[in-house]
């Protein structure tokens, strides 16, 4: 899910660098969903909550950073 966070913030850093605000929480929302697809395609095993927690958590952080580079590159 980091990962595909990650690639989504690269993404919308260089497709969309003056709407980059607009754009990652949607990236977060496409890394929430697929989470919890991956977690719920697969057989069920203890601890659902805690690895749906930890991906979303990760892409907030991973989100969060790239946040406080496009930020000030949008001033630009």
């Amino acid at each position: 899910m980091w990962l595909l966070a990650a690639a989504g913030a690269v993404a919308v850093g260089v497709l969309q660098p003056s709407d980059g605000i607009v754009w990652l929480p949607i990236v977060l929302g496409v890394c929430t969903l697929t989470a919890f697809a991956i977690q719920l395609g697969g057989p069920t095993e203890p601890g659902l909550v805690d690895r749906l927690a930890a991906a979303v958590f990760g892409s907030v952080v991973v989100l969060a950073v790239a946040s406080a580079v496009l930020v000030p590159l949008m001033a630009l």
